[in-house]
């Protein structure tokens, strides 16, 4: 088994015709905040500006137009690319099929990810990022220990309904995760782990969120007061625990870009 550097994925390439294209193929979303369709005001909400940046997309390298007759076989769905010089020339480093049918889209690359022990690859919608019509399935793979590649799957939702993706789109994103670790948490009643008179400061906590909001907050520019931005509660407290206004790249990296390393 190859050892992955900590805090790293690696594309391993279906054959060395591809290698260092993976470029081609996956987005890193770090630094990546923007939307096309946000307004102004939504980057004033900084849980949307740091969802936005979470995993790695998949962008497209066609253009093609997707059609589902509704039906449940894979013939039930047809692909139409309308680049296909182009998408001829990339070879099969991004592939699309109607594999499983039930109006499902099949995107392979030409990559194998590979992860350092104990993390998944979660596969999942592009964060705030959509197509009318198309809906990524939402699977978790064991990337430290699948010796091969594995697909993106895209729901068609609307028959009978034709779903153009563009050059360049995002159309799918993988986010790596610890295994074992969300299956950790329950969601319980806080009376079961709170104090009434805890539960009662943090009930009126919230109620004077809620009245600034409405009384002071919209008077400010925009209509905000950027409390959570600042890392501080209603009454001007800082936040106990760290606070993440920005997204910052790892300190270290295992070799240089393109790099193939045993």
């Amino acid at each position: 088994m190859i050892k992955v550097p900590e805090n790293h994925i690696l594309a391993l390439p279906y054959d060395d015709f591809y290698a260092g294209r993976q470029d081609e193929v996956f987005v890193p979303l770090r630094g990546k905040h923007k939307r096309a369709w946000f307004s102004k005001h939504a980057y004033l909400c900084l849980p949307l500006v740091i969802g936005n940046q979470y995993g790695f997309a998949v962008k497209s390298l066609f253009h093609a137009t997707f059609l589902w007759n509704g039906g449940p076989e894979p013939k039930d769905t047809t692909i139409t690319v309308h680049n296909e010089d182009e998408a001829r020339a990339h070879g099969n480093l991004q592939l699309l099929a109607s594999q499983f049918g039930l109006g499902i889209v099949t995107v392979q690359t030409a990559f194998a990810l590979r992860t350092p022990p104990e993390i998944n690859l979660m596969t999942l919608q592009p964060p705030n990022s959509f197509i009318d019509g198309l809906q990524n399935m939402t699977g978790v793979v064991e990337a430290d220990n699948l010796r091969r590649d594995f697909t993106f799957n895209l729901k068609i939702t609307r028959p009978h309904f034709p779903v153009e993706i563009k050059v360049g789109d995002l159309i799918a994103a993988v986010l790596p995760i610890p295994r074992g670790f969300v299956e950790r948490f329950e969601l319980i009643d806080a009376y079961e782990a709170l104090s009434p008179d805890t539960i009662a400061v943090e009930q009126q906590t919230s109620r004077d969120f809620g009245r600034e909001r409405e009384e002071v907050d919209s008077k400010n520019k925009r209509g905000v007061g950027r409390r959570y931005f600042k890392g501080e509660d209603v009454y001007g407290r800082k936040f106990e625990h760290s606070h993440q206004q920005v997204l910052t790249a790892p300190d270290a990296t295992p070799g240089s870009r393109g790099s193939r390393k045993p």
